[in-house]
């Protein structure tokens, strides 16, 4: 989810948790205020801002997007080996804005998103002296849940090289 509303003189970003989404905000100097509020911008930015919004989550920040969920299934089928998305080292995987699986804690127990069920196939996670190593593989299928429809194409784009994506029956 990544909402944009605005309110005396500033607006508020509140958006789910994206590695790049700190550095992007920073350049805009955006102060995070917490979980509750999300990230303070300064109104001249709000263009700047939902750009940040179609670049990492698709979507252009207005909450109409986030009415029209569905659900979609993914297939795994890793073909970019030099920028490989399904494999990771020290980093979690991120798909469409979507946290997909990553590691909990000191024990690097390996955990899957919000919204996401592996159908077919499962995360997995190597560790080694304090670093790890994260990969999904091939031929794997995951459904993402509440998924907006206006980001189906960003979707589609993110996949580009690394699976396909169809519309979850039922």
């Amino acid at each position: 989810m990544a909402v944009i509303t605005a309110s005396e003189g500033r607006i508020t970003l509140k958006a789910e948790f994206h590695p790049e989404l700190a550095i992007q905000a920073r350049r805009y100097r955006g102060r995070f205020l917490g979980k509750e509020i999300g990230w303070s911008f300064l109104p001249e930015h709000e263009p700047a801002i939902r750009q940040i919004c179609q670049t990492l989550y698709g979507v252009d920040g207005t909450p109409d997007a986030w009415n029209d969920c569905c659900t979609v299934q993914v297939e795994v089928d890793e073909q970019d080996v030099r920028a490989p998305l399904w494999r990771q080292f020290n980093a979690d995987i991120y798909l469409g804005g979507r946290h997909v699986v990553g590691v909990f804690g000191p024990r690097q127990a390996v955990r899957t998103g919000r919204g996401i069920k592996f159908l077919r196939g499962q995360p997995h996670c190597a560790t080694r002296i304090g670093a790890y190593h994260m990969e999904v593989p091939t031929g794997s299928v995951l459904e993402i849940r509440k998924y907006p429809r206006a980001a189906l194409a960003f979707l589609g784009r993110c996949l580009d090289g690394h699976g396909s994506w169809r519309m979850a029956q039922g």
